[in-house]
C-alpha cells in the first residue's frame, strides 16, 4: 500500500460500504476504441492502481493522446476508453508518464501540430478525477526548429517535472540531449526550448533520465561523438538547470567498441546505476556502472560485466532497495523452431559495490521454446523483482502472451516455472509495461490484438504470490465482511467500529484523510470469523494526534474493502 495521495474521486467510491475486485480473466480493458491504441506507459496513481497513458488512432487521421486510471480492485475509474490529453491537428504520440504525487500524473509526448520535420515536445498534467490541469492539448516545452522526439521524465520533487529528449535543433545527422524543468503549475523553469545536456558531435539519441534526489536529474544517453562507434555518456542537471558535470557529460562505457541502449535508476545516494549493451568481446553483452554525486565512477573502471554467456540485449534494471541494481536482459540461443532466433530470459543482481550476487551467468526466469522478450520489471518491495514479459511459449512466434515472475532476494524464482500467465488471449499481446501495486505485488499493460488487427490496451494485477485474479469466485458474499459505523461519531479522543467475518480472514486497517493522504496503517493478520470491537484512537502512525476534520477508515479482508466515514472534533 502506498503513503502518496489519493484522488479524492476515489472516496466517492469508497463512500458505498464494500468494493469488490473488478480484475477480469485476461485483464481488464483500458481502452478498446476504434482502430488502434499503442504504446502505453504506465505510472501509480498513489493509491494501489495505476493512470496509463497511450497514443491513439481512434480518430482515423492521426495519434493522439490519451489517458485511463484504474483503481487497485481493477475497476476503470475515468470515460470509457480514456479521456484526451492532447487532441491537436497532426500527430502527438509516443507518451511517457510519470506520477504527480497528488493522485494525478505528467505526460510528454512528441507532437507534430506545426507540421512537417519539425516535431516539438509537449506536456500535461492530469489530476485523480481525469481533468487536465495545464493548457488544453499540452504545454510546449520545446518548439525550437527541426525535430525534438522521445521525451523521458521523471519528478523534479515538487510536484513537477524534468523533461529530457532528443533534440535535432542544429539540422544535418546531429541530434543533442536537452532537458527542461516544468512546475506543478505547468511554467517552464529553465531557458525557452531547453538547456543542453550535451552538444558534442554527431549523435546522441535514447536519453533517459532518473532523480538526482535533490530537485535535479542524472540523464544517460547512446554517444556517437568519436565516429563509427558508440559509447555511454551522462550527465547531471541541478534544480537550477545547471549542468554539474564535464561539459557534454561523463563517459561509463569500457574500450573503443560500440556500447548501445543505457538504462538508468537512482543508486539512493545522490548518484545512479546504468545499465547498457557492449560490443568490446566481439559480441553483445551486458554491463554496468555506477556514478556517484560528484560524477565519478564508483566500479570497476569501463563498467562490471553483468553477463557475456553469449549474444545478450535489452537490458533492463531497477534498484535492488540496497544501492545496488537487479538487471534483466535476453539471451539468444537457438532451436529448431527458432534457429538463432531464441531469446531467454535471465536476471542478475549487483550489490553497492559491483559484486554480482547470484549465479554467474545470471538467474534463468525463462528458457522455454519461443521467444520471451520485451521484459521490464519493478521492484518487489523486499529486495527481489518482478519481471513481466511477452513470450511465444504457446502458438509460436505469432502468437505472444504476457507471462511474468518474482525472483527474491536471493536470486530464487517465487512463482511457477517459467512464469504465470498474465494474459493468454487469443491472438498477441505484446510490449508489457509494469509497476508496483504498492502491496508487494504489481500491475502490468500491454498492447491486446484479441479483438482482431486493431490493437487495444488491457491491464492486470498479480499479487505477491504470483495469483493471478480470476474474476471467478473473487466477489466475497455481501456478508463476509461488513463494518458498521463508529460510535461515538464525530470524536475527539477515541471511536469504535464493530467489524464481522463470516469467515476467516487477513485483515489490513487504513485510514485517510480527505485528500486521500494515509494517516495509519495497521496489519492484524488472520483473525477468525465472528464480531469484535474494532477502537480507533485518532492516532496517526507516527503517534501524533490527527487533527480535527474528516477521515475514512478502511478495512481489507480476503479481497473485498469496506469503509466507513468518521469525524474527528478536537
Amino acid at each position: 500500500m502506498s503513503d502518496s495521495l489519493l484522488a479524492p474521486i476515489v472516496f466517492l467510491f469508497l463512500l458505498s460500504s464494500v468494493s469488490y475486485a473488478q480484475w477480469q480473466p485476461n485483464g481488464v480493458v483500458i481502452s478498446a476504441s476504434t482502430n488502434y491504441q499503442t504504446t502505453q506507459a504506465i505510472a501509480s496513481d498513489g493509491a494501489g492502481g495505476a493512470i496509463v497513458t497511450w497514443h491513439d488512432f481512434r480518430s482515423g487521421t492521426s495519434y493522439d493522446i490519451f489517458a485511463q486510471r484504474i483503481d487497485a480492485s481493477g475497476a476503470v475509474l475515468w470515460t470509457a476508453d480514456g479521456v484526451p490529453i492532447s487532441t491537436e491537428v497532426a500527430n502527438q504520440a509516443i507518451p511517457s508518464i510519470i506520477s504527480d504525487g497528488a493522485g494525478g500524473a505528467i505526460i510528454a509526448w512528441s507532437d507534430d501540430r506545426t507540421c512537417c520535420f519539425n516535431t516539438d515536445i509537449y506536456a500535461q498534467r492530469i489530476d485523480a478525477s481525469g481533468a487536465v490541469l495545464w493548457t488544453p492539448n499540452g504545454v510546449a516545452i520545446c518548439t525550437v526548429t527541426k525535430d525534438q522526439i522521445r521525451p523521458e521524465l521523471v519528478s523534479d520533487g515538487a510536484g513537477g517535472a524534468i523533461i529530457v529528449w532528443e533534440d535535432g535543433r542544429v539540422g544535418g545527422l546531429n541530434t543533442d540531449v536537452f532537458a527542461q524543468r516544468i512546475n506543478a503549475a505547468g511554467a517552464v523553469q529553465w531557458a525557452t526550448n531547453g538547456v543542453a545536456l550535451c552538444t558534442a558531435p554527431n549523435n546522441q539519441y535514447l536519453p533517459e533520465v532518473v532523480s538526482d534526489g535533490a530537485g535535479g536529474a542524472i540523464a544517460t544517453w547512446t554517444d556517437f561523438r568519436i565516429g563509427g562507434v558508440s559509447d555511454i555518456f551522462t550527465q547531471r542537471v541541478d534544480a537550477s538547470g545547471a549542468t554539474g558535470w564535464p561539459t557534454n557529460g561523463v563517459k561509463l562505457s569500457g574500450p573503443l567498441s560500440s556500447e548501445y541502449s543505457p538504462v538508468i535508476i537512482a543508486d539512493g545516494a545522490g548518484g545512479a546505476i546504468v545499465t547498457w549493451q557492449d560490443f568490446r568481446s566481439g559480441v553483445a553483452d551486458i554491463y554496468a556502472q555506477r556514478i556517484n554525486a560528484l560524477g565519478a565512477s564508483q566500479w570497476t573502471p569501463e563498467g562490471v560485466l553483468i553477463s557475456a554467456t553469449g549474444w545478450e540485449t535489452n537490458g533492463q534494471i531497477i534498484s535492488d532497495g540496497a544501492e545496488g541494481a537487479i538487471v534483466t536482459w535476453h539471451l539468444i540461443v537457438s532451436s529448431d523452431e527458432f534457429p538463432n532466433s531464441d531469446f531467454d530470459l535471465y536476471v542478475q543482481r549487483v550489490d553497492a559495490s559491483g559484486t554480482v550476487q547470484w549465479t554467474p551467468d545470471g538467474t534463468a526466469i525463462s528458457t522455454a521454446v519461443g521467444n520471451q522478450f520485451a521484459s521490464t520489471l519493478v521492484s518487489d518491495g523486499n529486495g527481489g523483482a518482478i519481471i513481466a514479459w511477452e513470450d511465444s511459449l504457446v502458438g509460436g512466434n505469432t502468437n505472444y502472451d504476457i507471462r511474468g515472475q518474482r525472483v527474491d532476494a536471493s536470486g530464487a524464482t517465487q512463482w511457477t516455472p517459467g512464469g504465470v500467465a498474465v494474459c493468454s488471449a487469443d491472438n498477441e499481446q505484446r510490449r508489457p509495461a509494469i509497476l508496483s501495486d504498492g502491496a508487494g505485488g504489481a500491475i502490468v499493460a500491454w498492447e491486446d490484438f484479441r479483438n482482431g488487427s486493431n490493437m487495444d490496451i488491457f491491464a492486470m494485477q498479480i499479487d505477491p504470490d504470483g495469483t493471478i485474479p480470476t474474476g471467478v469466485g473473487d466477489t466475497p458474499s455481501a456478508s463476509a465482511v461488513a463494518l458498521r459505523s463508529n460510535f461515538p461519531n464525530p470524536f475527539s479522543t477515541g471511536t469504535t467500529f464493530d467489524l464481522d467475518l463470516s469467515v476467516d480472514a487477513d485483515v489490513v486497517v487504513d485510514v485517510y484523510d480527505v485528500a486521500g493522504r494515509r494517516v495509519r496503517h495497521e496489519e492484524l493478520g488472520r483473525l477468525s470469523a465472528g464480531s469484535r470491537a474494532m477502537p480507533f484512537d485518532g492516532a496517526a502512525d507516527d503517534g501524533r494526534h490527527l487533527p480535527s476534520g474528516v477521515y475514512f477508515y478502511r478495512v481489507s479482508a480476503n479481497g473485498a474493502m469496506v469503509t466507513q466515514k468518521m469525524v474527528i472534533a478536537r
